[in-house]
């Protein structure tokens, strides 16, 4: 039997080597820190997928087809609500306070690659956007202020938007 005599062998291979049982814990401590080394964080919010020209805008319900101004909140309860432009976002945000949002995803205009709006600069000026909200993101600082001087622009952090919003809303 063929089958029978590789096994053998195998086996018969094997038999030299040894495993140190009291090693055990360790050899499972170094197999946690490698996979999470390798893994991602699990615990940060991730952005939602947007169809772009399928997807509607929460605040406006307009089609969300351009990344550049695309914006989304993932909610606390676990829900994303998403927006064609950072403005409407603000928006939809002070008019439905009932509605905690857990974090805040905007596009860096220059790259489109999603950014956390926590830590995004915003630029409003002579900007077109879909809903006239005039504001684009960026990631980094210099980047928006070199953009906000091309166009007559000022640089906002997300609380001063919130600030903006429900001056907006609310008023002042």
């Amino acid at each position: 039997m063929k089958t029978d005599f590789q096994v053998s062998n195998v086996i018969n291979n094997l038999s030299h080597l040894t495993f140190d049982l009291s090693r055990l814990p360790l050899y499972f401590l170094l197999m946690g820190l490698l996979l999470s080394a390798c893994s991602s964080n699990s615990n940060e919010p991730q952005p939602p997928e947007i169809l772009y020209g399928q997807d509607l805008c929460d605040a406006c319900g307009m089609i969300i087809d351009d990344a550049r101004f695309a914006a989304a909140t993932l909610l606390t309860s676990g829900e994303f609500r998403k927006f064609d432009e950072i403005g409407d976002m603000m928006i939809y945000h002070m008019e439905h306070p009932e509605e905690q949002v857990q974090a805040y995803f905007v596009h860096d205009y220059k790259s489109e690659a999603w950014i956390r709006g926590e830590t995004a600069f915003f630029v409003e000026g002579d900007i077109t956007t879909p809903m006239g909200g005039s504001i684009v993101a960026f990631e980094d600082q210099t980047e928006a202020k070199a953009f906000a001087a091309e166009v007559n622009g000022k640089v906002f952090t997300l609380y001063d938007l919130r600030v903006e919003a429900h001056l907006a809303v609310h008023g002042g």
